[in-house]
Protein backbone atom coordinates (compact mmCIF):
# COMPACT_ATOMS: atom_id res chain seq x y z
CA UNK A 1 0.00 0.00 0.00
CA UNK A 2 1.27 3.41 -1.01
CA UNK A 3 2.00 5.70 1.96
CA UNK A 4 -0.33 8.98 1.59
CA UNK A 5 -0.27 12.19 3.61
CA UNK A 6 -3.36 13.25 5.22
CA UNK A 7 -3.31 16.81 3.75
CA UNK A 8 -3.23 15.13 0.04
CA UNK A 9 -6.36 12.50 0.67
CA UNK A 10 -9.39 14.60 -1.48
CA UNK A 11 -11.94 16.67 0.67
CA UNK A 12 -15.06 14.72 2.55
CA UNK A 13 -18.00 16.92 1.51
CA UNK A 14 -20.55 14.67 3.66
CA UNK A 15 -20.11 12.18 6.40
CA UNK A 16 -21.77 9.95 8.48
CA UNK A 17 -21.70 8.44 11.60
CA UNK A 18 -19.37 5.33 10.83
CA UNK A 19 -17.04 7.17 9.25
CA UNK A 20 -13.52 7.10 10.36
CA UNK A 21 -11.22 9.68 11.76
CA UNK A 22 -7.64 9.22 11.90
CA UNK A 23 -6.01 10.00 15.78
CA UNK A 24 -2.48 10.05 17.14
CA UNK A 25 -2.94 8.85 20.36
CA UNK A 26 -0.42 10.01 22.83
CA UNK A 27 1.60 12.31 21.15
CA UNK A 28 3.95 13.22 23.28
CA UNK A 29 5.09 10.21 24.74
CA UNK A 30 4.70 7.04 22.55
CA UNK A 31 2.55 7.81 19.24
CA UNK A 32 0.35 5.58 17.99
CA UNK A 33 -2.22 6.47 14.45
CA UNK A 34 -5.29 5.18 15.46
CA UNK A 35 -9.01 5.04 14.20
CA UNK A 36 -12.46 6.75 16.06
CA UNK A 37 -16.15 6.16 13.98
CA UNK A 38 -17.59 9.83 13.86
CA UNK A 39 -20.26 9.00 15.85
CA UNK A 40 -17.85 7.80 18.89
CA UNK A 41 -15.92 10.96 18.29
CA UNK A 42 -18.85 13.52 18.72
CA UNK A 43 -19.81 11.45 22.19
CA UNK A 44 -16.62 12.02 23.60
CA UNK A 45 -16.64 15.92 22.72
CA UNK A 46 -17.99 18.50 25.57
CA UNK A 47 -20.53 20.62 23.88
CA UNK A 48 -20.34 24.04 23.92
CA UNK A 49 -24.42 25.86 25.57
CA UNK A 50 -25.16 29.28 25.14
CA UNK A 51 -26.60 31.08 27.85
CA UNK A 52 -28.99 34.31 28.37
CA UNK A 53 -30.57 35.95 31.26
CA UNK A 54 -29.38 34.47 34.78
CA UNK A 55 -27.93 31.12 34.86
CA UNK A 56 -27.24 29.06 38.30
CA UNK A 57 -24.95 26.36 38.54
CA UNK A 58 -25.34 24.52 42.26
CA UNK A 59 -25.32 21.34 44.33
CA UNK A 60 -28.43 19.88 45.27
CA UNK A 61 -28.73 17.25 48.47
CA UNK A 62 -26.96 14.56 47.01
CA UNK A 63 -24.16 17.08 45.57
CA UNK A 64 -25.22 16.37 42.33
CA UNK A 65 -25.01 19.76 40.03
CA UNK A 66 -28.12 21.07 38.91
CA UNK A 67 -28.01 24.29 35.96
CA UNK A 68 -31.04 26.50 36.35
CA UNK A 69 -31.23 28.99 32.88
CA UNK A 70 -34.07 31.37 31.87
CA UNK A 71 -33.36 29.84 28.34
CA UNK A 72 -30.54 27.34 27.11
CA UNK A 73 -29.31 27.07 23.53
CA UNK A 74 -27.97 23.61 22.92
CA UNK A 75 -26.06 23.99 19.84
CA UNK A 76 -24.61 20.14 18.99
CA UNK A 77 -27.09 18.22 17.32
CA UNK A 78 -26.55 14.30 17.23
CA UNK A 79 -28.81 11.38 18.10
CA UNK A 80 -27.72 8.32 19.81
CA UNK A 81 -26.59 4.89 17.34
CA UNK A 82 -29.02 2.75 19.24
CA UNK A 83 -31.59 2.09 22.13
CA UNK A 84 -28.40 0.13 23.14
CA UNK A 85 -25.58 2.42 23.55
CA UNK A 86 -23.34 2.81 27.11
CA UNK A 87 -24.68 5.79 28.31
CA UNK A 88 -24.80 7.66 31.76
CA UNK A 89 -27.97 8.54 33.49
CA UNK A 90 -29.50 12.40 32.47
CA UNK A 91 -27.58 12.43 28.92
CA UNK A 92 -29.54 14.43 26.79
CA UNK A 93 -29.44 14.87 23.22
CA UNK A 94 -32.02 15.97 19.99
CA UNK A 95 -32.13 15.34 15.98
CA UNK A 96 -34.89 16.44 13.71
CA UNK A 97 -37.11 14.46 14.82
CA UNK A 98 -36.92 13.68 18.28
CA UNK A 99 -35.85 14.34 21.85
CA UNK A 100 -33.66 11.47 23.75
CA UNK A 101 -32.68 11.07 27.22
CA UNK A 102 -31.26 8.54 29.07
CA UNK A 103 -33.27 8.00 32.21
CA UNK A 104 -30.78 5.49 33.69
CA UNK A 105 -27.72 3.94 32.78
CA UNK A 106 -27.43 2.54 29.24
CA UNK A 107 -31.65 2.77 29.18
CA UNK A 108 -32.11 5.80 26.21
CA UNK A 109 -35.92 6.79 25.66
CA UNK A 110 -37.35 9.57 23.22
CA UNK A 111 -40.41 11.95 22.60
CA UNK A 112 -41.07 12.36 19.00
CA UNK A 113 -41.14 16.14 17.98
CA UNK A 114 -43.88 17.89 15.78
CA UNK A 115 -44.89 21.09 14.99
CA UNK A 116 -47.16 23.60 16.84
Amino acid sequence: MTATKITDLPAATTIASGDLIPVVADPSGSPATKKITLSNFYANVVVTAKFSNTVTLAANVSSTPNLTANNLFINYRTSPSTSGDVVTQGKIWFDTGYIYVATANNTIKRVALSTF
